[in-house]
């Protein structure tokens, strides 16, 4: 027996999106994070092309059954909320993970990834955290720090 998995690549739409829930509040009476999020139909596409293409392999390879077990796709790993770019009209961080509008805020985590990816996105998360962890400190002296 053989299992497939399919991981379709889950574009950013602005439908998916990260926003303030007004109604959950935190212990300061801060408004918490909604996320909303659907899968599309371009994600679905993808997924039933994969899915067929599993299933036309293992007919190739012999298999005397095959079956799809699962379709459903839901983001495992949602990113790409706070995308990394030279252009603060179209990105919120830069190479480093600082914020084009606030010198001294970083952020290192999935979000600032421009799509998915098909594999768990840690090693690249750790990857990123040490980099700019690196920049950090070999740029101490340099660093602005926001006065508002």
């Amino acid at each position: 027996m053989i299992e497939w998995m399919i991981m379709p690549d889950d574009l950013p739409e602005e439908h998916n999106r990260v926003t303030l829930d007004h109604d959950l509040r935190d212990s300061d009476g801060l408004p918490g994070a909604k996320i909303s999020y659907t899968t599309s139909d371009n994600t679905h596409r993808i997924l039933d092309f994969g899915l067929n293409r599993a299933l036309e392999a293992h007919e190739a390879a012999g298999a005397t059954k095959a079956w799809i077990t699962f379709r459903n796709f839901s983001s495992g790993h949602n990113l790409g909320t706070a995308k990394m770019g030279d252009d603060p009209a179209t990105s919120v961080v830069n190479r480093w993970g600082r914020t084009h509008d606030v010198p001294n805020l970083y952020v290192i985590d999935g979000s600032v990834f421009t799509t998915s990816t098909a594999t768990n996105p840690t090693s690249t998360i750790c990857a990123l955290a040490r980099r700019t962890a690196t920049y950090l400190v070999e740029n101490r002296r340099e660093q602005e720090v926001s006065t508002a």
